[in-house]
């Protein structure tokens, strides 16, 4: 299940929303106070709400990373096959290098938005994948060295292991229950002081109010974490543009002798 930005930022205002009515509801009194809800059950939801935002931070940034990684390993891996096809025949060096432009053509083009909007990958991707493996493994068998042969074909496998990794990332990476439990206890940690003795003192008003701001941009912070492909951080396309520049410049180089 996809979290879009449209749904979490309606239940995060619902929460919002929720803790006045539940402040009204229940008031602690001063025994309370320096009670078990003083002394206990508040620091517990407030390590709990500590303990699930910074696994929910960490996990997404991590995720991010991952998916920044995979976009320029997998660019690496188009060049390679475009760098080696000085090693085939004209006809199928053309068609190589064709293949391999109509593949990051797709990636960038229909991959990237449908990652961010749906969280998989397209069907002219999985297409142009088909034809840039078919167009290599036609070349390797046209008569090329066994170590060059061996090469091509390997080549082609790595990128289509990377399309599969960019495929998994690009699925939700922090778990809802991890997102859930931190915003329910971040609402806890927010009600708690108000409850506390919010009738009767403007400073744990405002402090409860700069609390409740603290927690529901951190939240925010953490679902916009959680697809790698869109929200404050996004892996971009910029690997491929430069896998382009690349293919450009292999393309003036002169031919083998």
């Amino acid at each position: 299940m996809d979290i879009t930005p449209l749904l979490w930022s309606i239940a995060l205002l619902f929460l919002a929303a929720l803790g006045v009515p539940l402040v009204r509801a229940f008031t602690v009194t001063r025994e309370d106070c320096e009670g078990p809800v003083g002394t206990f059950i508040g620091p517990f939801l407030l390590a709990v709400y500590l303990i699930a935002l910074a696994m929910g931070l960490v996990i997404g940034w991590d995720h991010y990373q991952q998916a920044d990684a995979d976009a320029a390993d997998e660019a690496s891996s188009v060049i390679d096959i475009y760098w080696g096809t000085q090693a085939y025949s004209p006809d199928d060096a053309e068609r190589v290098r064709a293949a391999a432009r109509d593949y990051v053509a797709a990636v960038t083009e229909d991959d990237w938005p449908l990652m961010r909007a749906e969280g998989e990958l397209s069907e002219e991707g999985d297409v142009a994948m088909t034809r840039l493996r078919a167009a290599v493994g036609q070349a390797a068998g046209n008569g090329m060295p066994e170590a060059d042969r061996i090469a091509a074909l390997e080549e082609t496998r790595t990128l289509m292991n990377q399309r599969m990794m960019r495929a998994d990332s690009a699925g939700e990476s922090v778990p809802l229950g991890l997102t859930v439990t931190a915003a329910l206890s971040g609402l806890a940690v927010v009600v708690l002081p108000l409850a506390m003795g919010a009738r009767g003192s403007r400073t744990r008003i405002l402090w409860g109010t700069v609390t409740g701001l603290t927690v529901f941009i951190s939240v925010a912070v953490m679902l916009t974490l959680n697809n790698p492909y869109r929200g404050l951080l996004e892996a971009g396309t910029d690997p491929y543009e430069e896998a382009v520049a690349e293919f450009d410049r292999i393309d003036e180089l002169p031919p083998p002798t």
